[in-house]
């Protein structure tokens, strides 16, 4: 039985099927609400986590506690670099999010250009609009 968290510092971390993930390396805390969110695998088995890259498994997976750390669920496989089923899907997203940024500067210069021709047309100036108002 644990009697402070610090000793899960190091503790070995199997998945449910009994895979060996890692050791855990820090713990990932909520301030605010004092408990543990997550533990920290810096080397993880790089048969379930793509290059051994560091990861997090939140607190809530975990199944049980005791000489080793047991988990009630982990992904087969974890991806760190982008899939390529993925890659038309985030390239689309940039070209979206590229046409956004390209209408909402034509809407802004239409406007400042309607402003000006206003202004050149003898209209009043914002600030005399907004003192009326």
């Amino acid at each position: 039985m644990l009697t402070e968290i610090s000793e899960l510092l190091g503790m070995e971390v199997y998945t449910d099927k009994g895979i060996a993930l890692g050791n855990v390396d820090d713990l990932i805390i909520e301030t605010d609400s004092q408990k543990i969110d997550g533990l920290f695998i810096g080397n993880p088995n790089p048969l379930l986590v793509e290059h051994s890259k560091p990861v997090s498994v939140p607190y809530r997976w975990i199944n049980n506690v005791g000489d080793i750390i047991i988990l009630k669920y982990f992904p087969k496989f974890v991806q760190t670099g982008p899939s390529p089923e993925r890659i038309p899907k985030v390239r689309k997203l940039a070209e979206d999010v590229k046409h956004f940024a390209h209408s909402t500067e034509e809407k802004l210069m239409h406007a400042e250009h309607v402003a000006a021709d206003k202004l050149k047309a003898g209209g009043k100036t914002l600030s005399d609009e907004i003192k009326e108002i």
